[in-house]
Order: structure tokens, then C-alpha cells, then sequence
């Protein structure tokens, strides 16, 4: 039996710090391409501390997969 595993959907969740949430907030967007960059995180990284006045930490990349066996 083989295993068929195909991109269904993609979010980043972005994990931001300010004075009111020292232990970082999650900011979640949903519509990522499956094979997101580092540079394109940072990016959006750091446009969000522009919006925001937030600093920006990390990042979860969360993929959904669709997985069919034949």
C-alpha cells in the first residue's frame, strides 16, 4: 500500500512581544503556500512590528495535509 500525501492548506503563526504580553502573543494567518521561505517570514515578521509596536519572535509554520493510501 503506497501513501499519497498532498498540500491542502497552510497557516503561519507568528509570535509577537510587547510590554502587555512579555510571554508573546500568537498571530495567526491562514492561506501559506506550502513551501513558504525563511526571507518571506521575516518579512511578514517584520511588518507586523511596523503595524503593531510589537516585537516579532518566532514563527509556527502549520501545514494540512491530505494523505490517501492506493
Amino acid at each position: 500500500m503506497n501513501m499519497v500525501r498532498q498540500f491542502k492548506s497552510g497557516k503561519i503563526q507568528l509570535t509577537m512581544v510587547s510590554e502587555a504580553h512579555p510571554k508573546g502573543i500568537k498571530r495567526t494567518f491562514n492561506n501559506v503556500i506550502a513551501d513558504v521561505e525563511e526571507e518571506q517570514i521575516t518579512t511578514l515578521g517584520h511588518a507586523i512590528e511596523a503595524l503593531s509596536g510589537e516585537q516579532f519572535s518566532g514563527a509556527n509554520i502549520i501545514n494540512n495535509d491530505q494523505v490517501t493510501f492506493a
